[in-house]
Parts: structure tokens; C-alpha cells; sequence
């Protein structure tokens, strides 16, 4: 092949799927900007109103969950739309992940019951930012609660 057909065929894949993916890249960047403002909005919003501090602490780590839970899901968008432009099929990786996804669930109940339990935690309002707390013996003020784990500082 002449170095010209190439140059040829690698500047009309550019055009073609080479932007696209750009596009993708840009607009998944501006939706994760765009969650990481609303959250800080959010947790700001109820940090200036006059409550009390425990309901500012219930919105710095809701909103912190619900931040990583968004951005993770545009990512994954991302990546599957991505793969699509690349000529990949994404059913057959769909519905492999959808099984794989049940064989997970069932083979890790543990997983499943703990992350359900650190939704309720949050949702009740049971651990914040900021509490200390006393757990299996282990004390301290907590620095970061996710739906898995609760990070403290001794």
C-alpha cells in the first residue's frame, strides 16, 4: 500500500468515528463537571440555610454518594457508546453483563446485603461526615461514608 492511501484511510476514520468519539469523550467530561457542580450546589445550598449541623452533614454525604453513583453510570454509558462507534456489538456484551451481573448478585449476597445496608444507613440518616462513632471496637470521627464502607480518623 502507498503512504498516501493510508494517510488517506486513517484522515476518512478520523472524520468519520475518530470525532465521534471525541464527542463522546467531551460531552461524558461535561456531564461529570456538570454532576460534580449540582452536588457541591446541593451540598452547599443546605450548608448556607439555617438547619441544624447534623442535616448539613446528611447532605455533604448524600451528596457525595449520589455524585460517585452518577458518575459512574456515565461512564459505563460512555464506554459501551464508545465501543459501539469502534465497531464492537454491544448486545451480545449487554446481555453478558446482564448475566454475569445475576451470577454476581446471587454469588455475592454478602456484597449485595452490605451495599443494601449502606444505602438504608445513609438513607436513615444513622452515620454522617463528622459523627464519631464507635464500630467493632474501633473509634473515631468519620471522614467518608459510601454505600460500602465508612472511613474514620483516629
Amino acid at each position: 500500500m502507498d503512504f498516501t492511501v493510508i494517510l488517506k484511510e486513517v484522515g476518512n476514520w478520523f472524520v468519520s468515528t475518530g470525532l465521534r468519539i471525541i464527542l463522546i469523550a467531551i460531552i461524558t467530561l461535561i456531564a461529570m463537571k456538570a454532576i460534580r457542580m449540582l452536588t457541591k450546589r446541593l451540598a452547599t445550598v443546605f450548608t448556607h440555610q439555617k438547619i441544624d449541623e447534623e442535616s448539613k452533614k446528611r447532605a455533604t454525604t448524600l451528596s457525595s454518594v449520589i455524585r460517585h453513583l452518577l458518575v459512574a453510570v456515565i461512564f459505563a454509558v460512555a464506554i459501551i457508546t464508545i465501543l459501539g462507534q469502534l465497531g464492537v456489538e454491544i448486545g451480545p456484551i449487554l446481555a453478558a453483563a446482564g448475566i454475569v451481573g445475576l451470577a454476581v448478585g446471587f454469588g455475592a449476597q454478602n456484597l449485595v446485603k452490605d451495599v443494601i445496608n449502606g444505602f438504608f444507613i445513609l438513607l436513615e440518616d444513622q452515620i454522617r461526615v463528622g459523627d464519631v462513632v464507635q464500630v467493632a471496637g474501633k473509634g473515631g470521627l468519620v471522614e467518608k461514608v459510601n454505600l460500602k464502607m465508612t472511613i474514620l480518623d483516629r
